[in-house]
């Protein structure tokens, strides 16, 4: 396995330079692709000190004008030479245990047993990996929020399991998964993967994430899960990162959930309805999230749009079944058609 690493990047120069510095002591990456959006001081060998310890390994690209992370992710991949790809963000860092979750996946990509459909698991489209989230670290444990962390133990990659470290899903343990939140760093994709089924990021400026986690999941037939941490994710809750921003730019989402709903659509009958539910779970958490933390004068606007959303992509028979087979989520549906029943 050649494992290439993307990372984005704008106006990050000291994250860029500490992740760098930590990628020079990571023996498992074959190429190094730094994607600059447009930073208004270039990322370069001049402008990243720990850049030279990894000269022979490093590519530079920068977008003419700044077009969001998705984009340059996009830009990232396209240059991409190694058979495996992870994406990762300037501002996080790598657990120590990644190493052996590359380890792992280098000898999943070259060994053979029985997998979903029948597949080889060397043929995994893409093994998924725990993480640490700041937020959490901050209170003193590790791991993510509950709820996350219930989806892990529910398909055996829990922290306190005790099977094997890596778990070859089925489509129901899959469709747990697809429900954490969309994160573009904690997968190693086997690049013809991607490739092959068009599977990108939305080029927003935020939530463009969400396309290439759900259109993974989506289109993958063979998905490993690994119960071992592999990365940290610091989120600064007075920031000025994705996570902060409060603009009418988080409306754009809906760009990315129809073109999730576009493709669950053209899937075969039996896994359609299961995604769809799990799309809709999915979509309506993350509406009602950014209606939390949108400024209040866009969320007239956002409502409007989540009841247009909904009212184009679900059919009669798709809202019978969902609210037969989930009453509470048929409520939450409805909710989004009448908003002038929300508080």
């Amino acid at each position: 396995m050649e494992l290439s690493l993307v990372i984005p990047v704008w106006n990050d120069l000291p994250g860029l330079d500490r992740l760098l510095k930590q990628v020079a002591t990571i023996d498992a990456f074959s190429e190094i692709i730094v994607v600059d959006d447009a930073s208004e001081v270039a990322a370069s060998p001049e402008t990243v000190p720990s850049a030279a310890a990894l000269a022979n390994r490093i590519v530079w690209l920068r977008s003419d004008q700044r077009r969001g992370a998705g984009h340059a992710r996009n830009m990232g991949l396209d240059r991409v030479r190694g058979s495996h790809v992870i994406f990762f963000d300037s501002d996080d860092l790598f657990h120590q245990n990644f190493m052996e979750i590359a380890a792992l996946a280098d000898f999943e990509s070259s060994h053979s047993e029985v997998g979903l459909h029948d597949r080889g698991r060397g043929h995994f489209d893409f093994m998924i990996f725990r993480h640490d989230d700041s937020r959490i670290l901050h209170e003193g444990r590790s791991g993510t929020f509950s709820e996350a962390e219930a989806r892990w133990s529910a398909v055996g990659a829990g922290m306190d399991d005790a099977g094997p470290k890596v778990v070859s899903l089925n489509r129901m343990q899959a469709l747990q998964l697809c429900n954490l939140p969309a994160y573009p760093w904690n997968k190693i994709y086997r690049t013809a993967f991607l490739r092959d089924n068009a599977i990108r990021c939305t080029e927003l400026m935020v939530h463009n994430d969400v396309e290439l986690h759900w259109n993974s999941f989506v289109s993958a037939d063979n998905i490993l899960a690994c119960r071992l941490t592999g990365a940290v994710h610091f989120v600064d809750s007075k920031g000025n990162r994705l996570t902060n921003r409060r603009s009418a730019e988080r409306l754009k989402v809906f760009v990315a959930l129809e073109n999730v709903l576009t493709r669950i659509w053209g899937r075969p009958s039996e896994l359609r309805f299961p995604f769809l539910r799990a799309m809709v779970h999915f979509s309506s958490d993350l509406i009602d999230w950014i209606g939390n933390n949108i400024d209040a004068v866009h969320r007239t606007e956002l409502n409007a749009l989540a009841r247009r959303f909904y009212l184009q992509h679900l059919d009669r028979n798709s809202m019978t079944l969902l609210s037969y087979g989930d009453p509470a989520l048929g409520r939450r549906i409805i909710r989004f058609i009448q908003p002038e029943d929300r508080n």
